[in-house]
């Protein structure tokens, strides 16, 4: 997340590098990814986004205590689907900074 606002809030980012960024933000903030692309602005809503992975972390835990199995494995799929997220909704929103 920090990565990405870093990029995005840099002068010199266009293109590949806006997009890069926006993924890695939105990745790692879904619930300001859709009032950035609702309202079409760079919105952090970190409590909500806290409370988003929160609930995730607690419901992959539970998932993987109930098929004892490693949570490793179900977590680099969260972050694969976060990034994919990201990805998408990026490619939604222009940003004019």
């Amino acid at each position: 997340m920090a990565t990405g606002l870093t990029l995005v809030n840099d002068s010199a980012c266009a293109d590949a590098c806006e997009t890069l960024g926006l993924t890695m933000l939105y990745g790692g903030l879904p619930v300001s990814a859709v009032f950035g692309v609702l309202f079409g602005d760079l919105v952090v809503a970190w409590p909500l986004d806290i409370t988003f992975w929160v609930v995730v972390g607690f419901l992959l835990a539970r998932f993987s205590e109930s098929r004892r199995r490693s949570v490793l494995g179900p977590a680099l799929v969260v972050i694969l689907l976060a990034l994919g997220y990201g990805l998408v909704l990026s490619r939604l929103v222009e940003i004019a900074i």
